[in-house]
């Protein structure tokens, strides 16, 4: 899939529009306006944002098999991610309603999460548009004081195109209610809206394929959805979607990245450095042979998950990776500072016009679960990244945009043994200690100040 698929059109072109995985990045403008005393129209103030993913799509029928029956109907699923902003001074959000729009002609044969769905942390899921065009999800937050996890949501359909479509497309928008703590104990809510809704356009002939070898094994975000499509398939693994055992769990090698002082910026700058990351992450990739889209990928607003394909090769994948990171990184700052200049602004590496960001490194047993990536290899990969050692390290390197944190086992595997790319020389052992999470670790921390250093 292309960049430039998406469509925007007419008084929604630009608003909100960023590049590559996000498709927007609209405002939550409040419902509860202030008329001005000289009457006119309300005024709505901001109350935080949204990041809509860009629709993740899967054939569900070969592509070849569309060119020989042109007639035929088609049969998609439609993943639709989004990131909530964090909110300040204790605010939390108390419920979240994505809407999605198909266009003409397109309905939802199956939804997921399903109507009546409990997540595991008790958010209660409310799902309207089975065999609809109109399709909406309401997240609701446990009991009363309950707040939802604003990053990592997601919900999906498989819809039905007619054959006379060549795209699946649709606009979406979202609505929430937050609350605030007041004294006394009481709490102000407040419903807030996108502004608009957002249109999203991907091209049948261009979406990435779902057929049978690639179902729960692959890494594409959703793939378990196609298991309540996929029951009838004469290849299929076994899995059943209501069956209580575990998904498989596969030895991978995960990346986690996570920028500097990200919460620091205004609401422009962190849209340019969300942008940065996935740029700088794709370019690494690309670098090293690794298929982007064959990548389990888990956007966490400053910061991101990366969950590379089975079997890569760690001894030529780690190292270059890190040089892709750091080149990505540099050339970020670098176009900083030309703008900078050309607006007669001055900028200085550690201020917050450069990006520095913090990498962690761990390989372990990862599931593919409900609404992510789960597994004790992931927990201990962002307890690493996280953790105040490694931050102190970044914080003390003035003179480095990456910092890279190994887990004890990936260190014993790759530099101890002395492959090419991976001196030993600037690492530092660190012992990590979390009581709050009962955590504590290994870790070995390494400001990358250039690739000559290996």
């Amino acid at each position: 899939m292309r960049d430039n698929d998406t469509a925007h059109t007419g008084a929604d072109a630009g608003r909100g529009a960023v590049l590559g995985d996000l498709l927007a990045t609209p405002d939550l403008v409040a419902l509860d306006g202030v008329v001005p005393k000289g009457g006119g129209q309300p005024v709505h103030d901001r109350i935080g944002g949204v990041s809509l993913g860009r629709p993740l799509v899967y054939a569900l029928q070969d592509p070849a098999r569309w060119r020989a029956t042109a007639d035929a109907e088609r049969d998609f699923l439609v993943c639709f991610p989004f990131d909530l902003e964090e909110l300040p001074g204790g605010r939390h959000y108390e419920q979240v309603t994505l809407t999605v729009n198909l266009a003409d002609g397109m309905h939802a044969l199956s939804l997921d999460p399903a109507p009546g769905t409990v997540a595991a942390d008790g958010t209660e899921i409310s799902v309207f548009g089975l065999g609809r065009q109109r399709l909406r999800w309401t997240f609701r937050a446990p009991g009363r004081g309950g707040a939802l996890r604003p990053d990592g949501r997601w919900a999906q359909a498989v819809v039905r195109m007619p054959a006379s479509s060549t795209d699946v497309s649709g606009r979406v928008s979202l609505s929430t209610t937050t609350v605030q703590p007041m004294l006394g104990g009481a709490l102000r809510r407040r419903a807030a809206e996108t502004p608009y809704d957002t249109p999203f356009r991907i091209r049948a002939v261009e979406v990435w394929s779902a057929v049978t070898p690639l179902t729960h094994q692959g890494a594409f975000p959703g793939a378990w959805a196609l298991a309540v499509y996929e029951d009838e398939m004469p290849e299929s693994d076994g899995w059943e979607p209501d069956d209580e055992r575990l998904p498989p769990g596969l030895r991978r090698l995960c990346l986690a990245v996570d920028i500097e002082k990200y919460s620091a910026r205004d609401n422009a700058d962190m849209v340019r450095l969300q942008r940065v990351l996935l740029r700088t992450l794709r370019a690494a990739c690309e670098r090293v042979g690794v298929a982007w889209e064959r990548c389990g990928r888990q956007a966490q607003g400053d910061g991101y998950l990366l969950v590379l394909e089975p079997d890569v090769d760690e001894t030529r994948v780690v190292p270059g990776l890190l040089v892709g990171l750091m080149a990505g990184l540099a050339a970020a700052n670098e176009r900083a500072v030309e703008v900078n200049s050309a607006a007669g602004k001055e900028s200085s590496g550690g201020d917050l016009n450069s990006v520095r960001m913090r990498a962690s490194l761990h390989q372990g047993i990862v599931h593919e679960a409900d609404s992510g990536y789960a597994g004790s290899a992931v927990v201990a990969l962002f307890r690493v990244l996280d953790s105040d050692p490694v931050r102190r390290v970044l914080a003390e390197s003035s003179d480095t945009d990456l910092v890279a944190a190994f887990s004890d086992t990936l260190y014993q595997d790759l530099v101890d043994t002395g492959y090419e790319g991976l001196s030993a020389v600037g690492f530092e052992k660190v012992e990590i200690e979390i009581a709050a999470k009962n955590f504590t670790g290994v870790a070995w921390v390494r400001a990358m100040r250039s690739a000559a250093e290996g």
